[in-house]
Parts: C-alpha cells; sequence; structure tokens
C-alpha cells in the first residue's frame, strides 16, 4: 500500500487548501471525502461573502478578530497571487478588484444598514454604530503594501474624529437606518475551488470520495486510515470533518444552525446588505446572485426549535424589501465550532495537534475567507518556515470540475430555470 506524506480527511474549503499548500510545496497528498463530490457541505452552503473586517467593528474584543480577519487577508494577497485568477491587487488605499467579470473575486460589495428607529435612547448601541463605520472608512484606507500582518495603524489611527461626527449624524438623523457601503465583497467559490484542485491535481494530488473515515491506528512511523471503500496509510494525517472531528480528536464542538432561504424576484436594482440592529435576532442580509436571485438569512441559532420562527420572520422583513420575492427553497446551514476556546463565537481558525494519535491534527477555518490564512498557518506551525509564493498554477478548463460540488443556490436556480423551461 503506498505511503503518503499526509492525509488530509474532508474535501470543504479547509481540506481543499491544505491539499494544495501541501502539494505546493512537494508533498504527497491524499484528499478523503465520504460524499461524491467536494465542496458539498458547509462549503456548499454559504454566502460567498468575502470577509474584510467590516462585520467585526461591531465586536467586542478590542479589535482581535478585526486584526486577524486584516493579517488573513495578506496571507491571501501574499500566497495566492500566483493564480491567474487571484484579481485582489493591494493598494496603498485599500483594494483594488480587477477583471471582476472573469476572476475569483466580484467588485460587489456589501451594505451595511445599522438601525437608528426607536434606538436612540441605546447609547451603547449608537457609539458602537458611530465606531463601526468609523472603522470600515479606516479598512477602505488600510495600506495593504506596507503595514502587514494586521497591524492597526492605519485603520484606526485618525478614527476618534469621525467617530464623534458620525456620532452628531446619528444623533441628528431622522432616517429608519444609517447606511454604509461596507469593503467586503463577494466571490465565485466554484472558480477558486476549482483552480486549487486542478492545480492540486496537477501537482500530484489524489482524490478519494464515497470513502468515510472509521477509525485511525497509529503504528511506529504512520497512520493507517480505515476507511468505508478504501484504506489509505500516511506518515501525517489532518481532519477537517466539521462535527466529524470530535471522533477523531479531544475537542468539543457545538453546532449552531443558520437559516437560509434562495430566493427569485429581488428587485433588478437590489443590492447586498445586510440589517444590523442591537437586538441580535432582527438581523437579516440578502448576498444577491445575478438579476433575479438572491441568498437571504441573518443570524446563527444555537436552539435548533427557534429556526422555523427565524424562517417566517425574515422573509416577512424581506418582502418589505422586495414585494415579489419568491422562496425557492430553505435550508440551514450547520456551523461547527470549538467550543473550549474561550470565544463566543469561532470567528478565527484553530489548528490543533491531537492528543489521542501521534501526527494527528484537527483544524477549522472559522470562515471560508479565512481558510487561505490558515493553510500558510498550518504549514509555518509543522515545518517552521512560509510555503513559496510564486509557483505553477492551473486554471480549471472543465478536466477536473466534476470533483467540486455546485453551491445550493446554484443547483436551485438551475432546477427553477429547467422548471420554467
Amino acid at each position: 500500500m503506498k505511503t503518503f506524506d499526509w492525509i488530509i480527511i474532508g474535501g470543504g474549503v479547509a481540506g481543499i487548501s491544505l491539499s494544495e499548500i501541501l502539494v505546493r510545496e512537494g508533498h504527497t497528498v491524499a484528499l478523503v471525502e465520504k460524499e461524491k463530490k467536494l465542496a458539498s457541505k458547509t462549503t456548499k452552503e454559504f454566502h460567498e461573502w468575502v470577509h474584510t473586517g467590516s462585520l467585526y467593528t461591531l465586536v467586542k474584543d478590542e479589535m482581535k478578530t478585526l486584526k486577524y480577519i486584516l493579517g488573513s487577508l495578506d496571507d491571501l494577497l501574499e500566497f495566492y497571487s500566483s493564480y491567474t485568477n487571484m484579481n485582489l491587487k493591494p493598494t496603498e488605499s485599500g483594494l483594488e478588484i480587477l477583471n471582476q467579470n472573469g476572476g475569483w473575486f466580484n467588485q460587489k460589495y456589501i451594505h451595511f444598514k445599522y438601525r437608528l428607529k426607536n434606538r436612540k435612547l441605546i447609547l451603547p448601541w449608537l457609539y458602537a454604530v458611530a465606531r463601526s463605520v468609523a472603522l470600515i472608512g479606516g479598512i477602505k484606507e488600510h495600506d495593504w503594501l506596507r503595514r502587514r500582518a494586521g497591524i492597526l495603524e492605519s485603520v484606526t489611527a485618525k478614527y476618534y474624529l469621525p467617530i464623534m461626527k458620525n456620532l452628531l449624524k446619528i444623533l441628528l438623523s431622522k432616517k429608519k437606518f444609517l447606511k454604509t457601503q461596507t469593503t467586503d465583497f463577494t466571490l465565485n467559490s466554484r472558480l477558486l475551488l476549482r483552480d486549487m484542485i486542478t492545480t492540486s491535481i496537477n501537482g500530484g494530488l489524489e482524490i478519494f470520495t464515497n470513502n468515510e473515515l472509521l477509525e485511525i491506528k497509529n503504528f511506529d512511523n504512520y497512520l493507517v486510515a480505515n476507511c468505508s471503500n478504501k484504506n489509505l496509510t500516511a506518515k501525517n494525517m489532518v481532519i477537517c470533518s466539521g462535527g466529524e472531528i470530535e471522533k477523531f480528536s479531544d475537542l468539543k464542538i457545538t453546532k449552531s444552525y443558520a437559516p437560509i432561504a434562495v430566493v427569485k424576484n429581488i428587485k433588478e436594482n437590489t443590492e447586498s446588505f445586510v440589517e444590523l440592529d442591537y437586538f441580535k435576532n432582527n438581523c437579516i442580509n440578502i448576498i444577491t446572485k445575478g438579476k433575479k436571485y438572491g441568498l437571504i438569512g441573518g443570524i446563527s441559532l444555537k436552539e435548533k426549535d427557534k429556526v422555523k420562527k427565524y424562517f417566517d420572520f425574515m422573509i416577512e422583513e424581506h418582502k418589505k424589501h422586495n414585494t415579489d420575492i419568491q422562496v425557492l427553497e430553505k435550508y440551514v446551514g450547520i456551523k461547527n465550532e470549538i467550543s473550549e476556546k474561550r470565544e463566543n463565537r469561532n470567528y478565527l481558525f484553530h489548528i490543533n495537534p491531537s492528543k489521542k494519535y501521534k501526527n494527528v491534527w484537527s483544524v477549522i477555518p472559522g470562515k471560508f475567507t479565512l481558510a487561505f490564512s490558515m493553510a500558510p498557518e498550518f504549514y509555518r506551525v509543522v515545518y517552521n518556515k512560509n510555503p513559496r509564493k510564486f509557483f505553477k498554477t492551473f486554471e480549471d478548463k472543465g478536466d477536473f470540475s466534476h470533483f467540486i460540488d455546485d453551491t445550493i443556490w446554484e443547483e436551485i436556480q438551475k432546477k427553477a430555470q429547467n422548471g420554467s423551461n
């Protein structure tokens, strides 16, 4: 039996990005997925929203998450620029998106709408909004050329005066919402993942789908992955299978439930937006998909029995914006988070060596965006050096597209279009 350098368990964005970074460095890698296709679970369900830190300007953590996100984007710019379709360009004042019709990222920005009506007496909320808008202004001017690793000076250097101006504007406003365009934008996740898989396969990656990990056995200098279809051996292993990490590690995983619906008949000029409120359960969002379609959602719930009530609420709220909106399908995204890190939410990625097995690691990316910092950081942790920045890449030409599943919204949109035909 062939012995690989690495077995990666789980074919979502975490498993794909780790496989790519290891193959890039010349390691032999087996990527194992229990479903028929890669990217068929959490990576299939998400909004395709690139986080640049805007949402985390409201998090009370001394800007830890914001700094983490900015540093992660530094890694994306630094270690993935060899890809032809990686169309983010760093500048002295913000990120520029090039070739928006053909690259990984879209010049479609997400707008925040902070609720002001009936909130004027909640002073902590007013200050939080004023501060958030000021920080987003700082992110727009962030120097991506010189300030590396999430250093915040260019974001915070001039934000105290804008906070005061924003606060005055909020107090004088008679509008229901204060609106601002953020630095967050959308991406073409399937193009990105297919480019990475195509490059990895050309570098020697072997993929084993329909192959569920059942048991890990440790021998002297290698591991055996007993799987449902094909057993594999390797020197090292990474578990990237979300909620199933608990089966093979000492980590405790908690689940949260994100109600999401695919809708059509949205107004053509609808922008992607998030309505933010002091009362979390009132928050909703929409990410537009093409001219008529969108993904609507909002918050994640710890209690599964509250999902139906929130579905009803968010659909009714969105009908106020788009009266002709039609819900094509509802589903619940499952978010798996490490529960023992003293964090309210798993906004950050986690890399943990196993206490049960030698040379086995567990990884959770936190957010899709963070996977492209998590992978270089994993390589640094294991090998004490950076992965290479410049290497030969391959664009997806269709030869390996069948390995990557469509997003849920794409599947539902195709079904709706075929039904109408």
